[in-house]
């Protein structure tokens, strides 16, 4: 059956799959923070959660892709956060059990990862009563044609 993710385009984060997509010309939106960066906890708001290896700028590289960086600032500024997600799992009452079992059993998006790395849960947040403006930063284009991919 095809997953949430695949609905709406997302293949499965792997080296080969980027690879695939970069040498076939497709056009790959990336999040190196991925889901640890999306469901940050109370006091993360703003911070990267990058992996220590960003190998996917040397497959850019290899060939020659344009890399846009871009920049989404408000969806923190517009919800309290109550529970962060490491809380909920302990909640009592089997609550927190299934909170983790649904994690579980929901696919790691990174190839070097079991899915007890990334909790796939988001935090329990409540809207503010008048949300932040929302802002999406386009940087300048820069081509990876002169960066060595080895």
């Amino acid at each position: 059956s095809e997953s949430q993710f695949q609905k709406f385009g997302a293949v499965m984060v792997t080296p080969r799959n980027y690879y695939r997509l970069m040498q076939t010309k497709q056009t790959a939106l990336l999040f190196p923070g991925g889901v640890r960066e999306v469901f940050h906890g109370k006091d993360e708001a703003y911070q990267l959660f990058w992996p220590e290896t960003t190998d996917f700028v040397r497959t850019a590289a290899r060939f020659n892709a344009t890399i846009v960086p871009i920049s989404a600032v408000g969806a923190a500024d517009s919800v309290n956060i109550l529970i962060d997600a490491p809380d909920l799992v302990q909640l009592p009452f089997g609550l927190g059990e299934r909170i983790a079992n649904n994690s579980a059993n929901t696919i790691s998006a990174r190839f070097n990862a079991e899915n007890s790395d990334e909790l796939f849960q988001p935090p329990f947040a409540l809207p503010k009563p008048l949300p932040a403006r929302h802002y999406f930063i386009f940087g300048k284009p820069f081509s990876t044609d002169n960066i060595d991919h080895k």
